[in-house]
């Protein structure tokens, strides 16, 4: 299998990669060595398309046979693993724009068919089975007892990356409630099934707190339902709280600051509407303060202590995209006091 197993995560990656660096050599006016990793991230999202969506839903894996012959794991159509839906190649296809608008939407109600629980997304849509023997396909997954993080499906690092896949894909009212499932302060409130834990930690997961494995597979609804009680998993956790940090200054409230260009991109739920945030910006204090319409993205004017700024659209193949200010235009109209800038939003 190692040989001839594709994952469709990692392939989301390598194009995640591959345009990533090429945007940078762009940036630095190196075009010549970006064309071919731009090349080769088009052939790759060519062969994502051709190859790992199979009647119109992502694979978890592929594997390759050597008459040709493809089978997918962690689908619909899949007759082996039991496992027939995956979180994270869905999510991160979303977040690199490697789906139509469609396919897009089509995946998204996966997610909230099939992988949603109480407490936040799941990897899986259900355990993998437990031998306690030697393993059939996957090692970990079939053979540790423990029932949590990875193994119990939700990991807060999987559910974060949900959460941005919302911001890219424009669903506010998930992407704040994402946020709120992962923050343990005041944590009962939003998942009701949630055991006590201490407020002032970053938790590695949401453990369903099954007696075993074999009880975990044969009554997995209940964490659908909040039938069974929740803890949190390790409580001091080095991995996602940078991420949940990126959610919400990056993706939340929208602002995404580089040298010489200020892009603001939020995803703001309409119960929010109002919301003021105090940052720096260009080495100012600036209260920035969103108006909300129905949509909660797509900025519709940026208006900087009483002037309107001007800025170009970033694209986006799901929603309204951002508003991309120039430093030096915003550099102008800031002052060394307080400053306003109010965030017009669809």
């Amino acid at each position: 299998m190692c040989e001839r197993l594709c994952s469709a995560w990692t392939v989301t990656l390598h194009y995640q990669t591959l345009t990533a660096l090429a945007a940078a050599l762009q940036r630095i006016g190196r075009t010549a060595a970006a064309a071919p990793l731009q090349d080769q991230a088009r052939r790759i999202c060519d062969d994502f398309q051709r190859l790992l969506i199979v009647d119109g839903t992502l694979t978890g894996y592929a594997y390759f046979h050597q008459d040709g012959r493809i089978d997918p794991l962690l689908h619909p159509d899949d007759p082996n693993t039991g496992i027939h839906f995956s979180l994270l190649p869905m999510i991160h296809a979303i977040t690199n724009g490697m789906l139509t608008p469609e396919q897009a939407r089509a995946h998204v109600e996966h997610i909230r068919t099939n992988l949603m629980a109480l407490d936040g997304a799941r990897m899986f849509d259900r355990p993998f089975s437990y031998h306690g023997g030697p393993q059939r396909y996957f090692q970990r997954a079939e053979s540790s007892t423990y029932f949590g993080r990875e193994i119990g499906l939700m990991y807060t690092h999987a559910h974060l990356r949900y959460a941005e896949a919302m911001a890219r894909y424009g669903d506010a009212d998930a992407l704040f409630l994402a946020l709120r499932q992962a923050n343990p302060c005041s944590a009962r409130s939003v998942v009701a099934a949630a055991r006590l834990r201490q407020a002032n930690c970053y938790y590695s997961s949401s453990d369903a707190l099954f007696a075993d494995r074999y009880e975990a597979l044969s009554d997995y609804e209940k964490v659908k339902t909040g039938g069974i009680a929740f803890e949190g998993g390790w409580r001091v956790y080095s991995s996602g709280a940078g991420i949940a940090v990126h959610l919400i200054h990056d993706c939340m409230l929208g602002i995404r600051k580089s040298v010489s260009t200020l892009v603001v991109d939020p995803v703001i739920p309409k119960a929010l509407d109002g919301l003021s945030a105090g940052m720096e910006l260009a080495g100012k204090p600036v209260t920035v303060v969103y108006r909300v319409g129905a949509t909660g993205y797509g900025p519709t004017a940026l208006i900087l202590n009483g002037t309107a700024l001007p800025f170009e659209r970033e694209a986006n193949p799901y929603r309204t995209g951002g508003a991309a200010v120039s430093m030096e235009a915003l550099g102008r109209l800031l002052t060394g006091a307080a400053n306003t800038l109010e965030v017009q939003l669809q």
